[in-house]
């Protein structure tokens, strides 16, 4: 497929959204090439840095990139300004060069650096021109700095140019010198980070002469340029700054110890409002925490008028995500005064450095005052850095978005309802007893009770005069006329107005809170909630589906999962949508949410760890935003929130929420991946003590046997006819001993592995338990002949449900373990009768006892153990290992094979004490009953 294709499919081609979505099968198989292909480790980043346009960034980028040529690196140039400057131009020849990608925005034909086309032919290093442009839409991320850090995670080396007015943290100083504010920014954490950074100087004398000389801008625009950004004053300024803010950047990424003073950093702690000016505030604080080698955190005060300034949370936004890009800690916290929650957070924190805008709309409500003044009496161990607005708003337009002034049709109809409520009351209190005292109690309280259904302060302004206008008219003299001929009544008009609007105005703000502190506290409810379901999900897609439940209770929208998944196609697993209860999306919805698009984008997410999609600057024309759910090591999810149009963006104190539940759910991923890899690892080293264990007891156990058949059959080749008929035998018995006791090693052995794999399936069926018993006793050790062995079936036709062959050699095993532990002349016992369970289910009893010397207590728990052997010692057990065996000789299978086979048939074999010496070895097996050829009954009944 063509790279333009593969570009287009990603980047969603300008007014073409349903056309853009081409192939996805094409991008994922992309994205996993480009992954495979990845090579290990981060790329590097050289900066070629300067104050200003035509200093020679481009040029001696150029020149660098033709001597790494020499050098043998493999480089191209991925994009380079299509500047007029020939000497310029005639560097690219010599170095390959990436087609660029065309895009046509308005009409507008557009050339842009193609990012796909980079990774695909993936060489050593990539020159990217101009790395604070911004991107026509249709690309896939709306800045070129973005792609860059792409190609630094792909593991290829980058050099680009930036000027020093493109850095973000010098907007401000920037704009003060030149009276123009740039529009292209990058982060200082781009600069700062790069791994390299060029000074390219030039005296501003001689960049003058080279704007004249038509080297940097066409002849028209010179006269422009000269009399505005390049006068030799304002170059000789950002000059100055620009050779700082390079030194300055050796300072910020030397170590805390290398540093002066700087052991210890300071916090900073900035107020994010929604003014215009927030921005420069925040810059301010941003420069103050890197120059204390502190870090910075931002502080959002949520009041419950927000919702009635939308400007006002517009402003907020923008503001909390540039402090987002400058590195702050956002936090998020509710109160109508912004001045104690700063106080008692940097308390709290320990953060003694606070910045804040000079002054808000809010703060001189009701004649509160400066915050910058009030904050230093609230936190006087406090350094409290007040920030001058240079471009504040107007003053109506502050104090309509602070004190939600929303004028509505409802609460006019409330505030004439309530004045005339009050004034049919007081007219009946008024004929009872003309009392004014009685009459101004009225109207406060009708008028604080019809607050609380208000959306307003209108509410509160137009039933204080309405108040003030009723008294005056129907109850002071002379009544039923807007004249008051008492003295005292401008001041009674006076409480009645103030008392009215303070008493309507906290009445709203109250219920606003109240509203507001019921939200937060059934988020936080959610979060918390969150936590403790996380904690006790066992599996990785438990706690996936916990965690797309919440963020649908947070957020009160659908989520699409994606759980990663190596085997996959695409890198994810087929995607699961959560909707939310209610609202019944239905099948349509789900398949337009999980469209190819959208999971090429979510597979782009799970591939670089970074959030895209709807609200980011990353393939942005998406329905949904993906957000990684991952730990420090890797990506397990991705989350896809639904951003429709209409229902907007949340909130900072909604992202703050999201942020830690998605945080959590990737931690408690980790733990449960980490938990799997431990008991793998468990396993593992489990099975390599078996397998050590087991060659260890070979080595020991088989040299035995097969040095004494191979002796004999040595004696027996070599001096066969000097042996009579007696001795001839006695070496082909005891050959044929122990080629027997090898075999029924290694079947032990094998029985074994097989029933621990699940090899083995037990076939059961009826059994005769005499017949079973017989077959066992012909094939138990030779040394059985020197002992008693017993056999009592309490009724022939006595029948279980059991496979016979593996029964058959649980007996054997059990009645040469007997043998081996019991002194020649011992009575060995096999016994079988009927018994009952517990639950009164038939049931048939075998047991295997001796009369030998017995076990100790304190190996009757270890006996049943693989490996595990004891010798007799006198008239005891006692453990030695790798001697001796179940049959004095063997690897301490018998036994642990005869649990194994029990277990298989749902039973179990027990261990009890002889009377008055002795071991006593007994298991169950269910009774069966066979019905008789011909005629009632049946074989083997209980009854």
């Amino acid at each position: 497929m063509e790279r333009k294709e593969v570009a287009v499919a990603l980047g969603f081609d300008n007014g073409e959204a349903a056309e853009a979505r081409r192939d996805p099968e094409a991008i994922l198989h992309r994205l996993r090439e480009e992954e495979a292909a990845a090579p290990t480790g981060r790329g590097t980043l050289k900066v070629f840095f300067g104050y200003a346009a035509g200093v020679g960034k481009t040029y001696a980028m150029l020149s660098e990139a033709h001597r790494a040529q020499e050098a043998g690196a493999d480089i191209v140039v991925g994009y380079v300004e299509p500047h007029t400057r020939a000497d310029t131009l005639a560097l690219v020849e010599g170095l390959e060069v990436l087609p660029c990608r065309e895009l046509s925005h308005r009409g507008i034909a557009l050339r842009e650096f193609d990012l796909d086309g980079a990774l695909a032919r993936r060489p050593q290093i990539v020159l990217v021109d101009e790395l604070a442009h911004s991107n026509a839409p249709g690309c896939r991320h709306r800045k070129r700095y973005q792609d860059v850090e792409e190609l630094l995670r792909a593991g290829i080396d980058v050099y680009t140019t930036v000027n020093v007015q493109h850095l973000e943290g010098l907007n401000d100083k920037i704009a003060a010198i030149t009276a123009v504010a740039p529009s292209e920014r990058i982060p200082d954490r781009i600069f700062d980070a790069a791994d390299s950074v060029e000074l390219v100087d030039l005296e501003p004398a001689d960049l003058i002469e080279r704007l004249r000389a038509g080297k940097i801008y066409a002849p028209e625009r010179v006269g422009t340029a000269l009399a505005h950004f390049f006068s030799r004053t304002n170059l000789a300024a950002l000059r100055e700054v620009a050779l700082r803010r390079a030194a300055d950047r050796l300072t910020r990424n030397a170590p805390t110890s290398a540093v002066p003073h700087a052991a210890g950093g300071e916090d900073v702690l900035v107020l994010v409002s929604g003014e215009d000016a927030a921005a420069r505030v925040i810059r301010t604080a941003a420069a103050l925490a890197e120059a204390a080698h502190g870090t910075l955190t931002a502080l959002v005060v949520e009041s419950p008028e927000e919702a009635a300034a939308p400007d006002e949370v517009e402003g907020r936004k923008r503001a909390v995500a540039l402090a987002e890009e400058l590195g702050a800690r956002v936090v998020t916290l509710a109160g109508d005064d912004p001045v104690q929650p700063l106080a008692l957070y940097a308390a709290t924190a320990g953060i003694r450095r606070i910045v804040v805008p000079a002054g808000t709309g809010r703060s001189r409500l009701f004649g509160r005052g400066e915050v910058a003044w009030r904050l230093m009496r609230a936190a006087p161990e406090a350094v409290v850095t007040a920030v001058p607005a240079v471009d504040a708003p107007s003053v109506l337009k502050r104090l309509h978005a602070s004190t939600g002034f929303r004028p509505t049709a409802a609460d006019g109809v409330r505030a004439l309802g309530a004045v005339a409520l009050a004034t049919a009351v007081s007219a009946v209190a008024w004929a009872v007893s003309p009392a004014t005292s009685v009459v101004l109690m009225v109207y406060l309280l009708v008028a604080l009770l019809v607050a609380t259904r208000a959306d307003g302060f209108l509410y509160a302004v137009l039933a204080a005069l309405g108040s003030v206008v009723a008294y005056n008219f129907f109850f002071t003299a002379p009544r039923f006329t807007f004249h008051a001929y008492g003295l005292s009544a401008p001041v009674i008009f006076a409480f009645l107005l103030m008392g009215t609007l303070a008493a309507s105005s906290l009445a709203i703000r109250l219920k606003r809170q109240a509203a507001q502190a019921a939200r937060r506290s059934y988020r936080t409810e959610v979060l918390l909630e969150s936590s403790r379901k996380l904690q006790a999900a066992s599996t990785l897609d438990g706690c996936l589906e916990t965690a797309a439940a919440q963020v649908v209770k947070i957020l009160d929208r659908p989520v699409v999962i994606y759980r990663a998944d190596d085997l996959a196609p695409s890198g994810l697993a087929a995607p699961r949508v959560f909707d939310v209860p209610g609202t019944g999306g239905g099948d349509a919805e789900a398949a337009a949410l999980t469209a190819p698009g959208e999971r090429a984008v979510a597979a782009w997410v799970a591939a670089n760890g970074e959030p895209a999609g709807a609200t980011t600057d990353t393939l942005r024309e998406t329905r949904c935003l993906y957000l990684p759910i991952r730990s420090a090591e890797r990506v397990f999810a991705v989350a896809g929130l639904v951003m429709e149009r209409d229902s907007g963006d949340f909130g900072s104190f909604e992202r703050n929420l999201l942020a830690a539940l998605l945080d959590e759910c990737g931690q408690q991923a980790q733990a449960l991946v980490l938990a799997r890899d431990r008991r793998n690892l468990s396993v593992k080293a489990e099975k390599e003590a078996l397998r050590s264990n087991l060659l260890r007891a070979i080595s020991h156990d088989l040299r035995t046997p097969l040095t004494s058949i191979s002796g004999d059959a040595d004696v027996l080749l070599t001096a066969g006819d000097a042996l009579d008929g007696a001795q001839r035998r006695r070496l082909a018995s005891d050959i044929y001993e122990d080629a027997t006791w090898l075999i029924d090693l290694v079947e032990n052995l094998l029985s074994v592995t097989r029933l621990d794999d699940g090899a083995v399936e037990v076939a059961r069926a009826p059994e005769l338990v005499a017949d079973v018993l017989d077959d066992a006793l012909r094939h138990v050790s030779r040394a059985a002949a020197d002992r008693a062995i017993a056999v009592e079936v309490e009724d022939e036709l006595l029948m279980a449900s059991m496979d016979g062959r593996l029964i058959v050699q649980v007996v054997v095993n059990l009645v040469n373990n007997a043998v081996a532990y019991t002194p020649p002349g011992s009575t060995i016992r096999v016994t079988a009768a009927r018994q009952r369970s517990a639950a009164g289910e038939p049931l048939v009893a075998v047991a295997v006892a001796d009369d030998g010397p017995g076990i100790p207590d304190g190996e009757k728990a270890r006996v049943f153990e693989l490996f595990y052997h004891g010798t007799a010692a006198g008239e005891g057990w006692s453990a030695a290992p790798g001697e001796g065996g179940d049959s004095r000789r063997g690897m301490g299978l018998g036994l642990s094979l005869c649990r194994s086979i029990l277990r298989a048939h749902g039973s179990d074999i027990t261990l009890a004490d002889a009377v008055p010496h002795g071991c006593v070895f007994s298991f169950t097996l269910p009774e069966a009953a066979v019905p008789m050829m011909e005629g009632g009954g049946s074989y083997g009944s209980s009854r």
